[in-house]
Order: structure tokens, then C-alpha cells, then sequence
């Protein structure tokens, strides 16, 4: 799986509304944990986190999202189905402060995308 799948995917999905907040990695587990059930009834199911953009380094453009957004942050966060190649459900993260060192890290290293466990 890589990035770009899945930022097509997100494309097809619709409406995202962009959350305006500070990106902490307790914020993303606590998205993921509210909703556990995806992974309990999908074992296709794979939670993710995509970086449009980091402290304005850009990953990957995610069409049809955060079209002339100027925050620094912009992150998609979601479930993805491999089976179906959907996406599931997905929430859009921006902010213009500092996120997390860890999140920071975690997409420098993965080079846009971190997948979940």
C-alpha cells in the first residue's frame, strides 16, 4: 500500500471536514480507539495516518481535501479497506502549530504514511 492509493481513495470518499487543531499523537489514538468497531467487524481494516504536509514539507497532495489550505500541518487520518481499496471512514487534521515530535518522526519515516497496529 502506498500513499498514493490511498490519497486516490480519499479523493473518491467525499466530504472530509478539516478539523482545525493542535496534532498530538494522543488525539490520533483516541480517533482510532472511538472507533474500534471498524477494526472488530473488518479485519481488512487498516488505520492510517497520511501527511499532505508537515511543518510545510510536503508528502503527498490529497486531491479534492485541503485545496489552498495554508496551515502548516495537514494530515488525513483514517481506515482503509485493502480488500475493497475504500476508505472506510477518514478525518482531515490541520494546524499551524507544532505537531508532536512523534507524528513529526513517525511520517518523516514513512514517508507521509504510518500505518496503525
Amino acid at each position: 500500500m502506498d500513499p498514493v492509493t490511498i490519497a486516490a481513495a480519499i479523493a473518491f470518499f467525499g466530504t472530509i471536514v478539516v478539523a482545525l487543531i493542535t496534532i498530538t499523537v494522543k488525539r490520533v489514538f483516541q480517533w482510532f480507539q472511538a472507533r474500534g468497531r471498524i477494526k472488530a467487524e473488518n479485519s481488512q481494516a487498516i488505520a492510517f495516518t497520511l501527511a499532505d504536509r508537515i511543518n510545510n514539507k510536503q508528502y503527498v497532495e490529497v486531491s479534492g481535501v485541503f485545496n489552498n489550505r495554508p496551515e502548516k500541518t495537514r494530515i488525513v487520518q483514517g481506515f482503509y479497506d485493502l480488500e475493497r481499496n475504500t476508505v472506510i471512514d477518514a478525518r482531515a487534521l490541520a494546524s499551524s502549530s507544532v505537531p508532536d515530535e512523534e507524528i513529526v518522526a513517525q511520517h518523516a519515516q514513512g514517508d507521509g504514511l504510518v500505518i496503525y497496529t
